[in-house]
């Protein structure tokens, strides 16, 4: 009997055992628990910091309701006629830059926000315009609308109720990189060439501006048009190839529709266009015309440079 009292110990001393197991247990269990729930505080303060927290107007924006045209639905608007809006994140003044992304062209410009009667308000070089953004950017549903005030036709004393212009959070085309699917260059060609000044006849004035062009090895074009009589800066980009002293190029958003014109060089190694007959540029003039196109070190000085 004592034998089998001896025996009668040995649960007693599992049981010390199992107590140790179950206390460790359950204390791993309540780390567990407490990471879950450290996890889960950090996950909702996150999504409050990203509800409430300012919404900001830099990146990229597509403009899906003008009130200036007819309206159409999503898939029936040609990937050229749509417009792209490109904002920099704005400085400690609410200062910033922006582009405006349309058929092929690109222009610069500059933006202001501020706060006035508790409205926020941007300036994109008029006048300032009440704006809001709407939605959340990682559920890629925000909405930038910049509202233009009610205003008085002056002409017709016709009042003219506000207006919504309506952005969708979108990615701004890369014109830079809609080359033809097969080109060729010419490295006589690369790099930057800047024409005469020209001219454009608008009623009894004549407005100057320069054409710079670029050729990219990568096969694109770019055409800038700079004028401070026409308040303009814009960037035109267009798929070309180059073979044999003849340029074949296209806008980048209608490759379809083909241009080409011949080019040399003359002996100060400057370039000249040659039976130039296009009439496709902003102007719906030449696109290069009959002028001489200078690269940075043959610029010639503005007094001195009447080969027009």
């Amino acid at each position: 009997m004592k034998e089998k009292n001896v025996d009668y110990v040995v649960p007693v001393v599992k049981k010390e055992k199992d107590s140790a197991y179950y206390s460790a247990y359950r204390k791993k269990k309540r780390f567990r628990l407490f990471n879950i729930i450290a996890i889960a505080v950090i996950v909702v303060s996150v999504l409050l910091v990203l509800i409430f927290a300012p919404k900001s107007i830099d990146g990229d924006w597509e403009l899906v309701v003008n009130p200036e045209i007819s309206q159409a639905t999503d898939d029936e608007i040609e990937d050229s006629q749509r417009v792209y809006y490109t904002f920099t994140k704005p400085g400690d003044f609410g200062d910033g830059k922006y582009k405006t992304y349309y058929n092929g062209g690109v222009e610069e410009g500059e933006y202001k926000l501020s706060e006035k009667d508790g409205k926020a308000l941007i300036n994109l070089g008029t006048e300032d315009l009440e704006y809001k953004i709407t939605g959340l950017k990682f559920l890629g549903n925000t909405k930038l609308i910049i509202t233009y005030p009610e205003y008085t036709n002056e002409q017709t004393g016709q009042k003219i109720p506000a207006e919504d212009y309506v952005f969708a959070q979108a990615k701004a085309p890369k014109y830079e990189k809609e080359s033809y699917d097969s080109f060729d260059t010419d490295n006589k060609l690369m790099g930057k060439w800047k024409s005469n000044d020209r001219t454009l006849e608008y009623y009894m004035y004549e407005l100057s501006y320069t054409q710079t062009v670029e050729f990219i090895n990568g096969g694109i074009m770019v055409i800038h048009y700079e004028s401070t009589d026409l308040a303009l800066d814009r960037y035109m980009y267009y798929a070309y190839t180059a073979k044999d002293n003849e340029l074949t190029f296209s806008l980048v958003t209608d490759k379809e529709t083909k241009y080409t014109v011949s080019y040399d060089f003359d002996e100060k190694g400057n370039l000249k266009f040659i039976n130039d007959t296009t009439a496709g540029s902003i102007f719906a003039d030449a696109f290069f015309g009959d002028f001489t196109f200078y690269s940075p070190e043959n610029l010639p000085e503005p007094e001195a440079d009447s080969n027009k």
